[in-house]
Order: structure tokens, then sequence, then C-alpha cells
């Protein structure tokens, strides 16, 4: 187990491999990354450093490097605000720093800061337009972007969708959940893996998704929403994009982002039918994240009753139920 001590040298190790000059570094928190602000001692934008800790396969120097491609080529061709990469003095996207004090070593990346604040509420109309519009700009470029080779990211697809649902069985297993209860979210899994055999990914519909795009990842700058954080990116359907970011809206906004949006991709036909189902598929993925927590898993339980009543059983019966 490293401390906040330990990883603080892991960062200023790393920065000596930048130009930047450091007058301050500061701990931010630690989750899936090690987080660290650096200022610096001129009028230059202050950087963001990650260490990148998580065991995920997502996590390998390969797949952090590919995220950093995309977020390099958003800077280059849009006129989004994104937590550009810093390359070192190497040119390299990433740098491993290997310790003389344990046998550890540690992927480190360094970010442009993006300015803004966290909204740790549910954004108004005017800022869940804007939030359409951000997500429609990446989708915009996702649509045109050729990804370079080696260019490696997850994939959302049905594989991925049931190794969700096989780690939410743990918590029957665990005597957390009731075996009727997986049963709705078995049931419905299976229901959408077949709508996801049948929507074949085309250039309109399928590329490089943000995935993650929720309160937590985007920050608010004089009403203009900025991503921070693009760790779980990869290659999927732009409607389940959109669904993900629905579970933290309500009907009212979801309706209100469903205009903003079209007034820049269209959406095809079927769409309520699909973003249903993929916001489904959301809620397994969330829950199936959280529990692999313990300290989140009874609160896990003490939720489901209702997200079943309300969701798993409604989409069973083929109950419309995202804008009602």
């Amino acid at each position: 187990m490293f401390s906040e001590e330990d990883y603080t040298k892991v960062a200023k190790e790393a920065l000596i491999q930048y130009p930047i000059i450091c007058s301050e570094i500061a701990y931010l928190g630690e989750s899936d990354n090690v987080t660290f602000r650096v200022h610096t001692k001129d009028d230059n934008p202050k950087f963001l450093i990650k260490i990148h800790i998580s065991k995920s396969s997502n996590y390998s120097k390969e797949n952090i490097e590919s995220e950093l491609m995309w977020l390099e080529a958003l800077n280059e061709d849009t006129g989004l605000v994104v937590p550009n990469p810093k390359r070192n003095l190497e040119g390299d996207l990433v740098t491993v720093i290997s310790t003389d004090y344990n046998n550890n070593k540690f992927i480190v990346t360094v970010h442009q800061w993006v300015n803004g604040k966290v909204l740790n509420r549910e954004p108004t109309s005017n800022e869940t337009g804007n939030l359409a519009l951000l997500m429609a700009a990446l989708h915009k470029h996702s649509i045109k972007w050729n990804s370079p080779d080696g260019f490696n990211r997850p994939i959302y697809n049905s594989d991925h969708l049931y190794s969700s649902l096989n780690q939410l069985k743990q918590l029957v297993n665990l005597e957390l959940m009731s075996s009727e209860a997986f049963s709705y979210v078995e049931e419905s899994a299976h229901k959408i893996a077949k709508m996801i055999e049948r929507h074949k990914g085309e250039q309109c519909n399928w590329g490089i998704i943000h995935s993650d795009l929720h309160e937590s990842n985007y920050v608010f700058y004089e009403d203009i929403p900025r991503p921070i954080d693009f760790s779980n990116c990869g290659y999927g359907f732009y409607l389940f994009d959109m669904a993900e970011t629905f579970l933290h809206l309500s009907v009212e906004n979801r309706k209100i982002f469903i205009k903003s949006y079209s007034k820049v991709n269209q959406l095809q036909g079927n769409y309520i039918e699909l973003l249903e189902a993929f916001f489904i598929w959301s809620i397994i993925r969330t829950f199936a994240f959280h529990s692999l927590n313990p300290n989140e898993q009874q609160s896990l339980t003490a939720s489901l009753p209702s997200v079943i009543q309300h969701y798993f059983m409604k989409y069973s019966k083929g109950e419309n139920f995202l804008f009602n």
C-alpha cells in the first residue's frame, strides 16, 4: 500500500522529464488514478498529473496512450477545451517511473489543467442543452476521425454487457441480491444483447465515445461544459454514450438534451427503443462497477428494489420509461 508521500515522490520524479517549472504540487485524491495539480512559477496554465494505478486492462500503457491520442486530436481538430496531454522531453505521451524504494513501475501522464467548476447538482435547462452540444461535437469528431495504427481502446459490445452481468451476479452469491431480482437483470441483458446484434455498428452510429459523461466528469466554465475524464473512452454506439449521461438527468432534461443534440446530429427513427435498451445496459454496467467496492455493496442492495421496479420490470414488459 502506497502513501500520499510515496505518490508525491513519483509525481515529482515524473515532472523532471517534462518542460515544466514547478512551484507547487498539490495532492487531489485517489481513485483509479492518483492525481495532483501542478502550479508553475509564471503565468502558464496549471497542469494535472495522473499516476495510473487501476488494475483494469484499460490501464495498460498502450491503452492509456490511445486515450491520449484522441485527446490530442480533439484539441487540434475542434474548439473544445479538453485535458490535452503534455508530451515529455522524449516526445512520449506516457512516462514510466521506476522508483528506487520499491520494485513497482508507475505509468504517469501530464495534462493541461481544465478550468471550471463541478456542478454537484442537476444541470439547468440551458446547461443541459450545452451539455448535449458538447456530446454532439464529440460524436461529430469521432465520425470523421481516422484512428492511428496501434490505437487500442475498450469495445462496448455484448461481450462487455455480459462481463458486467457476470460481475453483478456476485451480489447474488454474497446474498446481497435476490435470485428473483437478478432474473429481471439477466432477462434484460439477453434482450439487450439481441438488440446489439441487430443494431450493426456503422460510421453514423458507432465510433469512439466518451462513455462516462456525467456530472463528475465535466466542469462548467461560464455555462459551457468541458469534459475532464476520458479514462473510459472506447468504441461504442453514440446512443449508448447518451444513455450513460441520461442516468444522471431528469426526465425533462433528457427531453431538452435530445432536442439540442438533434440540432447537430440526426437521430434514427427508433432512437427511443435503443436509448431505453442502452439505459438499462448503463445501469447494469454502473451497478457492476460499484459492486466491486465492498463499501458500496450495501447501498446497492438498498437501491435495487426500486431500480428493478421502475426500470427492469418495465423494460421486460416493453413499457416506455425514459421520457415518462
